[in-house]
C-alpha cells in the first residue's frame, strides 16, 4: 500500500496550477487528476516508455513511496517535471498517491532538473544495511530474471519489470534467505563465474536444501573434489571460461550451476556440460535445480 506522508495533504483535483509565487503542498493526485495535469506538458523531453512501465508496475502493485520528489509547475501552470510518474499513474484505473507539488518556478528552471545520479539497487540495499548490498542486489536480479522466466523473454520487458523496488521487496520478503546465503559469500564468489550467477543460484539452492548448498559452494570454492565429480567438472569449465576469454551469457552459467547439482543431488558423475539442441536455452530446455 502506498505509504502518505506525515503532512497535511491537499486534494489535487481543484488545484490552480498557475501561481505568481512560488508555493509547495503535498497533494492526493488521482489517475484522472494525473491525466489532466498532462495536458500542460507543453515542452519536456521525449517519454521513455521504459521508465513510464517501471513507475506503473511499482505503483500498481503498491510498491509506490512518498518521497517528496516533486512534480512541478512554472508560474503559467505548465508542467516542468513529472511527466513519467503522472503518465504512470494516469495509466492505472482509479489510483490515487500522494505527491510534493510545487508551483509558480520560472519556466526556465527546467534546464536544470533531473541532473542528479539515481542510487542503484545495492546503494538503496546498504542504506538498509543489508551485507554485501551491491552483489545481493545483482544476485537477486538474476535470481528473479531466472525464477520469472524473464530470462529468455525480452530484455526490454525485463528492465520493466524487475525494478529497484521490487529488488528490494524481494529482500525484505525473503530475509533469511537472503542472510543465510550472504553467511558463506566468501565462498560464494570463490569461484569463476560471476558473483551475481553464483549468488542467484547459491539462493535457488539454499531453498531447496540449505546444508548441502553450503557444502556445494564450499567445495567448489576449495577445489577439493576428483575427477569426474560435477562440482570439479563445473570449476575447470568457469576456470576455461575465464583462461580463454571465452563469452558466456547468464543462461549458461546458470544452467550449468543447475547441471552439476543435480548430479551431486543424484549421486552421478559428469564430465562435460552440454548445450541442448541449437546450441541456446530456452524456457521450456533449461534445467531446473531438484
Amino acid at each position: 500500500m502506498t505509504t502518505l506522508p506525515l503532512t497535511p495533504v491537499e486534494a489535487g483535483e481543484q488545484t490552480v496550477l498557475a501561481s505568481a509565487e512560488i508555493v509547495q503542498s503535498v497533494m492526493l493526485v488521482s489517475s484522472s487528476t494525473a491525466a489532466n495535469w498532462l495536458e500542460r506538458n507543453a515542452r519536456n523531453r521525449p517519454i521513455s516508455t521504459f521508465t513510464v512501465e517501471r513507475y506503473r508496475k511499482d505503483m500498481a502493485e503498491g510498491r509506490w513511496v512518498y518521497a517528496a520528489d516533486p512534480i512541478r509547475f512554472d508560474s503559467m501552470g505548465a508542467l516542468l517535471d513529472g511527466q513519467h510518474r503522472l503518465t504512470a499513474l494516469a495509466s492505472v484505473p482509479e489510483l490515487t498517491v500522494p505527491f510534493l507539488v510545487v508551483r509558480g518556478l520560472p519556466t526556465e528552471s527546467q534546464l536544470v532538473m533531473d541532473q542528479g545520479r539515481k542510487r542503484s539497487a545495492g546503494q538503496q540495499l546498504a542504506l538498509k544495511d543489508v551485507k554485501n548490498s551491491s552483489n545481493v542486489a545483482a544476485g537477486v536480479k538474476v535470481y528473479m530474471l531466472w525464477q520469472t522466466g524473464l530470462m529468455f523473454r525480452d530484455s526490454g520487458l525485463a528492465q520493466t519489470t524487475i525494478t529497484t523496488p521490487s529488488i528490494e521487496a524481494f529482500v525484505d520478503e525473503h530475509p533469511l534467505e537472503i542472510a543465510t546465503v550472504n553467511d558463506y559469500f566468501s565462498a560464494i564468489r570463490n569461484n569463476d563465474a560471476p558473483p551475481s550467477v553464483a549468488f542467484a543460484a547459491a539462493l535457488r539452492f539454499t531453498q531447496i536444501d540449505t546444508a548441502e548448498a553450503h557444502d556445494f559452494f564450499h567445495r567448489l570454492a576449495s577445489g577439493g573434489t576428483g575427477v569426474g565429480h560435477p562440482i570439479n567438472t563445473l570449476d575447470k569449465r568457469l576456470q576455461r571460461v575465464r583462461r580463454e576469454g571465452l563469452r558466456m551469457n547468464t543462461r549458461d552459467y546458470l544452467a550449468f550451476f543447475v547441471l552439476a547439482w543435480n548430479a551431486v543431488r543424484e549421486g552421478k558423475s559428469m564430465s562435460k556440460f552440454q548445450r541442448p539442441a541449437g546450441g541456446r536455452w530456452k524456457a521450456e530446455t533449461f534445467p531446473v535445480a531438484k
